[in-house]
């Protein structure tokens, strides 16, 4: 395909992820009206959220081998259709646990479209465009998550909370038409057998991961109702490796994965964005329970969180051909550092200007960061396993801000238990200021600029039908 013409198609196939990522961000402002609909009380969300959640990263590693074997544009369209299913199941559901199915079907829509524009730009560009696309993927993903909540809430206290789901249903329609006529079909060279196993142990993994964090959450950390879940990802993950060491063709690429073009950044990735995850909690608390302030305020709170992180995502990926990816990084980890260490501080009295700009720092910390990570894992993948490589990074990109958010919760409570909220918010952000520094030592073990080569030039030398 003419340059011009690649450029189009993955346009048009960010726009579609945009739109599934508008849906995927909707859901949580409606939790309220959900519950109260059924006659429920607010323990059972747990359960909302984890059905979404696993939907969301239990497949995305199996949604990457089908983007490998059978080409992008069928995983991208069965995503695409999924988040119709589910979301008008949602909508019209006559059972509490029909709704948490259909939750599960849009976060598995997600699984199988979000990481998709990770795997066409570590494809088709090599490396000098490639920071700079990330950069764009990056842009397009975190309009979709600034625009959802913040409609979805006018909607849900306007006209009911089926509306929203009403409308990611369309969202879906939409996307899936985008991509039919807009995303080429990639052709093959040969196709590959399922990895079963892998497929099953990954899910039982997540599935445990996840599972942890709710009963915490349900139930609190001197329960034990959380240690099945912890026996059950300790022996997943321990079998999962044996089985993929053994297998010929694996849903993992255990090989590449021990590369530090992969492992170093996805450390330093899920350092940050737990960090990142816990603040948006935390915010949540602190602004709403401690200062007695609306939910608008948290949302305008979140404005230049998001904000800041589209601006630098495109600025990020522009910089990456020009400044060394770890010079990049590590101002992205004193950026976070920066705004989380500022949190220390807050109170009852702290200004919304003061709690603006920390935020901002945090947002431009996760901004510059996000495209230069993607673009360091997917660098030296093999051409044949970037839809696996990409997608597997997403799943941990994906559970890192899942346990990030449980830490925030249980660590706030643990530390605001006598009544001091201001106290609970500071002693958490010591916590995470702290945690964050520890991403500094893997500053040393990342891959130098040099080292960087694209497997190959597939732009150029990959046959791309419509």
């Amino acid at each position: 395909m003419e340059e011009k013409s690649v450029n189009r198609s993955f346009h048009i196939l960010c726009i579609g992820i945009l739109l599934v990522v508008f849906a995927e961000a909707t859901h949580i402002p409606a939790y309220p009206k959900m519950l109260e609909h059924f006659d429920l009380t607010a323990g059972y969300s747990v359960y909302m959220q984890l059905g979404f959640a696993l939907g969301l990263t239990g497949f995305q590693p199996m949604m990457g081998w089908l983007s490998d074997s059978f080409g992008q544009k069928i995983v991208i369209l069965i995503g695409s259709g999924l988040l119709t299913i589910g979301s008008i199941m949602v909508a019209i559901a006559p059972s509490f646990w029909l709704l948490v199915f259909g939750l599960f079907l849009k976060g598995f829509a997600g699984a199988a479209v979000i990481p998709a524009g990770v795997n066409f730009v570590g494809t088709v560009y090599t490396d000098s465009m490639r920071g700079k696309m990330m950069g764009v993927y990056g842009f397009y993903t975190v309009v979709g998550g600034l625009i959802g909540p913040i409609l979805s809430g006018v909607l849900v206290d306007r006209i009911g909370w089926s509306s929203i789901f009403w409308l990611c249903s369309v969202f879906g329609i939409i996307a899936f038409l985008l991509f039919t006529f807009g995303v080429p079909s990639v052709q093959r060279s040969k196709k590959s057998t399922i990895d079963w196993l892998g497929v099953i142990f990954v899910f039982l993994l997540l599935a445990g991961l996840l599972t942890i964090p709710t009963f915490i959450n349900q139930y609190g950390v001197t329960s034990w109702m959380w240690s099945p879940a912890l026996v059950v990802a300790v022996v997943s993950f321990i079998f999962l490796i044996i089985v993929e060491k053994r297998t010929k063709q694996p849903l993992l690429d255990i090989d590449y994965a021990k590369t530090r073009h992969f492992w170093v950044p996805s450390i330093i990735a899920i350092i940050m964005y737990m960090s990142f995850s816990s603040v948006m909690y935390l915010l949540t608390f602190f602004v709403q329970s401690v200062q007695g302030h609306s939910s608008t305020v948290v949302g305008l709170l979140q404005f230049p969180l998001f904000l800041t992180m589209a601006i630098c995502n495109l600025i990020s990926g522009r910089l990456m051909s020009k400044i060394q990816p770890v010079h990049l990084i590590l101002c992205s980890i004193f950026l976070l550092n920066g705004g989380v260490s500022m949190l220390i501080f807050a109170n009852e009295d702290t200004s919304f200007v003061y709690l603006f700009i920390s935020m901002s720092l945090i947002g431009s910390a996760i901004g510059t960061v996000g495209p230069i990570v993607k673009a360091l894992v997917v660098s030296r993948a093999p051409v044949t396993r970037v839809g696996v490589v990409s997608f597997t990074y997403l799943t941990i990109e994906n559970v890192a801000s899942r346990v990030g958010a449980s830490f925030a919760l249980v660590t706030f409570a643990i530390f605001a238990a006598g009544g001091n909220g201001a106290k609970g918010l500071s002693s958490t952000a010591v916590l995470l200021t702290i945690f964050t520094t520890l991403s500094l030592f893997f500053i040393f073990l990342m891959p130098k600029g040099e080292e960087k080569e694209a497997p190959a030039s597939v732009s150029q030398k990959q046959t791309i039908e419509k």
